[in-house]
């Protein structure tokens, strides 16, 4: 929820049915160089996330799907982990738990157990990085096209408007 603290939201249900889109694009993704679109792509990576969920109309949506829901299964299948298992209660709570960068507020025996079954949650993670990126990446325009939409007023509501309305 972190990420999305900069954009108003501190809970899961503030974000229902939105749009959440970055402003710092000044050139279309399209338009930079492949390296310097990915890495913008990589940096805001949990929006990304949330609008491939929560936007039916989001570019690619249904290939993007696929790698999502590999991820939510590795989830599930180790929900037992300390890892997988603080994440997720993490998330039914709309707080951020970053396993790669945890809070010092976090109890010393928490940390330890996390930092021991880390790997889990970072091969899955990046994994899921990789493939989303890697798709989006191949229909920048289109992603531009969307983010235009997403910013134009009426539209950062996901359903009450549409272009064909």
């Amino acid at each position: 929820m972190s990420t999305f603290a900069e954009f108003g939201y501190s809970t899961r249900n503030e974000l229902s049915l939105r749009r959440v889109v970055p402003e710092i694009y000044t050139n279309p993704l399209s338009q930079l160089a492949a390296k310097d679109a990915e890495a913008l792509l990589v940096k805001h990576f949990p929006l990304w996330v949330h609008n491939i969920i929560s936007d039916p109309e989001f570019p690619q949506r249904r290939k993007l799907e696929m790698p999502l829901r590999r991820f939510e299964g590795e989830l599930n299948d180790s929900k037992n982990n300390e890892v997988m298992a603080a994440v997720l209660s993490a998330g039914f709570k709309s707080k951020t738990l970053n396993p790669d960068k945890l809070p010092d507020s976090m109890p010393l025996r928490q940390r330890c157990a996390i930092v021991a079954h880390i790997d889990a949650w970072q091969e899955a993670y990046l994994c899921l990085e990789k493939d989303v990126v890697n798709i989006l990446m191949t229909k920048l325009a289109e992603l531009d096209n969307w983010i235009k939409l997403a910013r134009s007023p009426g539209h950062e509501f996901i359903g009450m408007y549409s272009e064909s309305a």
